[in-house]
């Protein structure tokens, strides 16, 4: 009998271990990590310099994401927006980490205080707070009846929501939306406000105040409508417009600046532009028609023995080439990289 009993034990102890060896933890090798994220229609490439990856989240995880459009990045993890979810992975292995749906187009999201990101739903011409340990929305905002909300920037407690208007002969807008997610301690989501700024407005950056770049109305099959873009400047505290200055462009997006905040990019329909941040001096530096711009301040070898700064300007061809990025020297004034992926580029992004 006791020989039974220990025979027992045995083939329990057996079977045990059996069963933790079938089933190890999945092991995902780090090979992402530093370099540059390209959203594509098929999905993330990723460029280490020297090498294109692309849909490198299919190929770890086995499943394609569904109309790709943005991606960030927080401390280890990106956060790709999809059409109706945002999808977050490991940033050195990419295997999946968490999905957060519900949403019906989202456009853009902000990292705001107390682990919560706010979600621009333009499908649903809202924005969702969403709770990023329970990965449920814990609120929304109402940004207006039949607008278009497609882009959002944060700054201290407060954060801003443009409407950007859809179709240029069915519909424009010119407001702004103040949200405030944050009142000392205390997380909020409260509309706070409104300010009506330039037409369109779709991008912005803060320097001192915030500067918002306004695309006017511009189609290129209707020529007789089109409205030249403009730059708005409005102090965010109390919602005053302090100038609104046109630009003599036409579908001016995109608004970014270099590292030290003296100089602005921004695309247009005659290519890849600076100007200064009161909206003078405006310099065609790259003749291509782009949609997605990025600036990052690089060091390149000036001659054999010296190495210089420089803006790279990182632009897509939009119109010609539309799975090719530019990488164009400010300085040199010539292109010095051409990064070619499987799909037409979405977004550029380095971690």
């Amino acid at each position: 009998m006791k020989l039974i009993n220990y025979l027992l034990i045995a083939l329990v102890f057996v079977s045990s271990c059996k069963e933790d060896t079938e089933d190890p933890a999945p092991s995902f090798a780090k090979n992402y990590g530093d370099g540059m994220y390209i959203v594509t229609d098929n999905g993330i490439s990723f460029y280490d310099g020297e090498v294109v990856k692309n849909q490198i989240y299919q190929t770890v995880n086995g499943a394609a994401l569904s109309n790709p459009k943005k991606i960030k990045f927080n401390g280890t993890k990106a956060y790709i927006v999809t059409e109706n979810q945002i999808v977050t992975t490991n940033v050195k292995t990419f295997e999946n980490k968490e999905i957060i749906g519900d949403f019906v187009n989202a456009t853009d999201f902000n990292f705001v205080d107390f682990n919560r990101i706010i979600v621009v739903d333009k499908g649903d011409a809202k924005v969702k707070v969403v709770d990023l340990e329970s990965l449920n929305i814990i609120s929304d905002i109402e940004t207006g009846d039949e607008v278009n909300p497609s882009f959002i920037i944060s700054k201290w407690y407060r954060s801003f929501v443009f409407n950007s208007g859809a179709v240029a002969d069915s519909l424009k807008d010119s407001t702004v939306i103040a949200i405030d997610y944050r009142d000392e301690a205390i997380p909020i989501a409260d509309f706070m406000g409104s300010i009506e700024v330039g037409e369109n407005p779709n991008s912005a950056v803060f320097i001192n105040n915030f500067l918002i770049l306004c695309k006017g109305i511009y189609d290129g099959n209707n020529l007789l409508y089109n409205t030249f873009s403009s730059l708005s400047r409005f102090h965010p505290w109390d919602l005053e417009l302090v100038w609104n200055v046109s630009m003599g462009v036409f579908n001016a997006q995109n608004l970014t600046s270099n590292t030290n905040g003296t100089l602005l990019y921004f695309t247009a329909n005659s290519g890849v532009h600076s100007m200064g941040i009161d909206g003078s001096s405006i310099t065609n530096l790259v003749p291509i028609l782009s949609d997605v711009l990025f600036i990052k301040t690089e060091v390149y070898a000036v001659n054999d023995t010296t190495n210089g700064y420089s803006n790279m300007i990182y632009v897509n061809d939009a119109l010609y080439n539309p799975n090719i990025v530019y990488k164009f020297n400010q300085s040199t004034n010539s292109y010095c990289d051409t990064i070619v992926v499987d799909a037409p580029v979405n977004d550029i992004a380095f971690y």
